[in-house]
C-alpha cells in the first residue's frame, strides 16, 4: 500500500522576545496564515525578517507550520 501525502496549509510563525519574567524568557508568537504551499525557506524567512522589523519585540525564531493530508493510492 502507498501512501501519497499533500500540503494542505502552510502557516508562517514568528516567535517574538516578550522579556523576562522571574527569570525565565518569555515568548509572543504572531502567525500568519494562508501562505502559499509552494513557497521556499529562504522566502519565508525573508519576509519573516521584514515583518520584524515592524513589531516592538526582536525576533527570537521563524518558523514554518505545515498540515499535510496523508491518504492511501
Amino acid at each position: 500500500m502507498a501512501i501519497a501525502s499533500l500540503k494542505e496549509k502552510t502557516t508562517l510563525k514568528l516567535e517574538l522576545d516578550a522579556g523576562t519574567v522571574n527569570g525565565k524568557q518569555k515568548v509572543k508568537s504572531k502567525s500568519f496564515n494562508n501562505v502559499k504551499t509552494d513557497a521556499t525557506d529562504e522566502s519565508l524567512h525573508e519576509v519573516a525578517t521584514t515583518l520584524a522589523g515592524l513589531q516592538q519585540n526582536d525576533l527570537l525564531n521563524v518558523k514554518r507550520v505545515e498540515e499535510t493530508l496523508l491518504t492511501e493510492e
